[in-house]
This record gives structure tokens, C-alpha cells and sequence, in this order.
């Protein structure tokens, strides 16, 4: 059997009009005009060739699960990003963008590596975390990230950045800030340690987490963003009804939400969570629309009654939250 050969394009499976509900965790959003998955890093880089030859828009699909997609969906070429192999060494685990997160954190605590406890139950993938520096319990991704491999959609050149050279920030970094950075992969610099002590830390986190209720179908877990706070009053109410300390001045915008009186408020098939007041949920016939509106209603409430701006987590596609 003939070798292929080394510059022979890659074999693309096009697809039109696919519906990209399915693709999110909202089980929100119309069809995209294409969509193609990537398996590697030649066909994501042919997938973004044919994307400028024919003069569309792209978007990168990861794991959906901090997305919000348009009710008309997406008139250009959503890519599914496929790649997802991980190895280590020591301990450096170099990963590629479309691994799932919750998977390598098992897989991590089977090695003995920790670093990634705090971040069990988490869904989405690593590429989508990286790009959100996605976190809870004090712990982000970015906190163990060494590089990350990025590639520019426009030169579909490869960049190693260094940590500092990504900006992570809550729940931001320099990739979320500049859509033409593809996060394709990271190296994570994590410890050594006892495989049981790590796997019950991650047991414990997932009890969190479940007892918090923090799992939701048909949402993309917290909307918003845990503002700043700087309502010395408002921070010490917290503070006293929680029994804990705010990080920074953060205040949890569920429990904001809750306070301006708003768990259970709905607009048609989109609600506000009554497990977790910083969840919009479908709950069955949501439209984006829906979604959109209930999320102005919160913004509005929680900024009238409490004097706090409200900042979506969430990526929208093909709308303005």
C-alpha cells in the first residue's frame, strides 16, 4: 500500500446545516452553514484555509459547555476540536485542547500528579478551561499551566507561550481576549504526591460540588461571573450569613441573585435555577432569546436592589448577552 504523501491535504468531513444544539450543554442554538472536526493540527489548520477561501466566518467548538449559541446558529464554519491525546513525564503533563477536563483530572490522580484537584467536576474541555482559566474552590488551571500551544488563525502558525505571557486573570486570559489565538494544547507543571491522598481530594471537591448542587442539565453551569464587591456592608452581610471570608471582595453571584429575590424567575423556557440561583437553566423549550432576556432581568434586579454589576462567564455565539 502506498504512503501518503507528507503534503497531501488532509481529508476534511464537511457537513451542512448541522444543528448546534446538540454540540452544548444548554441543548441551545440553530444550525451551523458547516461544520468539520479536527482531529489534529494539520486538519485544523486546512479546516481554517477553507474557511478563508470561501470568506466565512469560524468558530471553534470545544466540550459546549460555556456556550450560548444564536436561535438562527452560525453562518459559517463551526470546528469541532477533536484533539485529545495526553502523556507525561515526571511531572509535566502535556495535553492537547479537545481532551475532556474531568477525565484528566481522574487520570492525573491515577498517576499520583496533583495540581488539578480543585477543578473536578468541571465540565468542558481542557482547551475551553485554559481559554476561561476555568476554576473553583481557590484553584485555576492557569495556576499549573507551564506553555500553552496556541495557533494563530491567521499566520495557522503555532506559538509556545509561557505562563506570564497568557494573562490569566479570574476567569479570563489573553486567549479569551484575542478569538484568533486557538488554544490547541498546554503543559501542566504538576507535584508528585500519594495517588489515594490525591484521588480523596478529588472525591472530596466532586462531594462539594454535589452538595452545592453545582450539576445542572441543560445549563452552562455559573452564568455569571463572582463580581467584586466593594460594599463594605453588603461584603460583611456575606460574610456573616456564610460563615466564610470573601476572596479579593468576591462575592458568589448566586448568593447575589438570591438576595435581590430572583431564584425560580423565568422568561418562557429559561429559568433561574432553584438548586443554584447562578444557573440559567432550559428547561425544556428555551430559546436563546429566552436565555438573553432572563439574563438582562438578573443583571437589572441585582444592579437595582444591590448596587452590583453583573459580568456574564458565558461565551455567546452569533448573539450579544
Amino acid at each position: 500500500m502506498p504512503k501518503p504523501h507528507p503534503d497531501k491535504k488532509p481529508h476534511l468531513d464537511i457537513q451542512e446545516n448541522v444543528p448546534l444544539a446538540p454540540f452544548t450543554s444548554f441543548r441551545i442554538g440553530g444550525p451551523a452553514r458547516f461544520l468539520v472536526g479536527a482531529r489534529d493540527l494539520r486538519e485544523l489548520q486546512e479546516a481554517l484555509r477553507l474557511a478563508r477561501a470561501m470568506n466565512l466566518p469560524f468558530c471553534i467548538l470545544g466540550g459546549g459547555s460555556n456556550l450560548l449559541v444564536s436561535d438562527d446558529g452560525f453562518p459559517g464554519l463551526a470546528i469541532r476540536l477533536l484533539m485529545d491525546r495526553v502523556t507525561f513525564s515526571g511531572g509535566m503533563v502535556q495535553v492537547q485542547g479537545g481532551f475532556d477536563l474531568t477525565t484528566l483530572v481522574h487520570r492525573t490522580a491515577d498517576w499520583g500528579l496533583s495540581g488539578l484537584e480543585s477543578l473536578a467536576g468541571i465540565p468542558g474541555t481542557v482547551g475551553g478551561a485554559v481559554r476561561g482559566n476555568a476554576g473553583a474552590y481557590g484553584g485555576a488551571i492557569g495556576d499549573v499551566v507551564a506553555t500553552v500551544s496556541a495557533l494563530d488563525s491567521t499566520t495557522l502558525q503555532t506559538l509556545t507561550l509561557r505562563r506570564d505571557q497568557c494573562d490569566f486573570g479570574y476567569r479570563d486570559s489573553r486567549f479569551k481576549r484575542d478569538p484568533g489565538l486557538i488554544v490547541v494544547g498546554t503543559l501542566l507543571a504538576l507535584l508528585p504526591g500519594d495517588q489515594d491522598e490525591i484521588r480523596t481530594k478529588v472525591a472530596q471537591t466532586l462531594a462539594k460540588r454535589e452538595a452545592k448542587q453545582l450539576s445542572c442539565d441543560r445549563s452552562a453551569g455559573s452564568f455569571f461571573m463572582n463580581p467584586e464587591v466593594n460594599d463594605a456592608a453588603l461584603v460583611r452581610r456575606f460574610e456573616e450569613e456564610q460563615g466564610v471570608r470573601c476572596r479579593e471582595c468576591h462575592i458568589p453571584a448566586g448568593w447575589l441573585i438570591d438576595q435581590a429575590g430572583l431564584r425560580s424567575l423565568s422568561v418562557g423556557g429559561a429559568a433561574v435555577s432553584h438548586r443554584h440561583a447562578n444557573y440559567l437553566v432550559n428547561t425544556g423549550s428555551a430559546t436563546a432569546g429566552d436565555v438573553v432576556e432572563l439574563a438582562r432581568l438578573v443583571r437589572q434586579e441585582v444592579r437595582r436592589k444591590l448596587g452590583v454589576e453583573l459580568k456574564e462567564e458565558v461565551s455567546p455565539l452569533g448573539l450579544v448577552i
